[in-house]
């Protein structure tokens, strides 16, 4: 789930494993379900809404990422160059493109205007596992992934240097701490200072951004977490788990 950014408008995106896809669209104010839309034929993940809050895109088990008007529901982009499930969408700061995160180990970015692939953001061959959760940092254009491999990485979203032949890790600016297990969820402060990181151990971690640090360990599900989110004045973290 996710909210415009005037908290006017939720977003529900899910469905039915092997049946159908579904995006929900809520008023907030009046609780009201606005429209359902049904796309492709198996769950879809990682919904994102637009800065302006006019586009949603979200991820799809079909290996695509589809980006919709909220106005009328219809489908402005449709990006296949996934190979496996795709978990994670986040726009950049402007809108004009958005990053997608898969399965299949690669962030990705697209131009939204004309849904064209401009580049794979890190450097998926070197068997960092596939990605589960991504988020951008609220004020500036650098995106936080993390997965299969449990480590979570923080990415400049546009490449300043040319690729090179060994596929160099150019864009990525900072590796945190191996956790424990998995990782299902990120999420950024609202000021961007500082990640939260949680997943299969049930614990979540929270560092600094800026060096890395380990700044708190909170206890969660003794099982699994699956969703984090900080609240609007960066101190309590809500957790969601198995």
């Amino acid at each position: 789930i996710v909210y415009t950014s005037d908290g006017k408008m939720l977003a529900a995106v899910g469905g039915a494993p092997a049946q159908f896809g579904e995006v929900q669209l809520w008023d907030t104010s009046a609780n009201t379900l606005m429209k359902s839309i049904r796309t492709t034929y198996d769950t879809l993940y990682g919904g994102s809404f637009s800065p302006d809050g006019q586009l949603l895109a979200f991820g799809c088990a079909d290996k695509t990422a589809r980006v919709i008007a909220v106005s009328d529901g219809k489908e402005k982009i449709k990006f296949d160059n996934h190979s496996d499930w795709v978990f994670g969408t986040t726009f950049s700061k402007d809108g004009k493109h958005l990053v997608t995160g898969s399965r299949d180990q690669a962030l990705k970015l697209v131009e939204v205007k004309s849904g064209s692939f401009i580049d794979d953001i890190n450097a998926s061959n070197k068997g960092y596992g596939g990605i589960r959760s991504i988020a951008r940092h609220p004020k500036v254009d650098h995106v936080l992934c993390a997965g299969d491999d449990q480590v979570p990485r923080l990415y400049q979203i546009f490449r300043q240097k040319t690729r090179d032949l060994p596929n160099t890790d150019f864009n990525l600016i900072r590796a945190f701490e191996r956790q424990a297990g998995p990782v299902n969820a990120v999420a950024f402060s609202p000021d961007g200072t500082r990640i939260v990181v949680a997943g299969a151990s049930g614990e979540a971690h929270v560092y600094n951004v800026e060096d890395g640090k380990l700044v708190a360990t909170l206890k969660g599900d003794s099982v699994a977490t699956f969703t984090v989110a900080f609240h609007p004045d960066g101190q309590p973290i809500a957790m969601g788990g198995f």
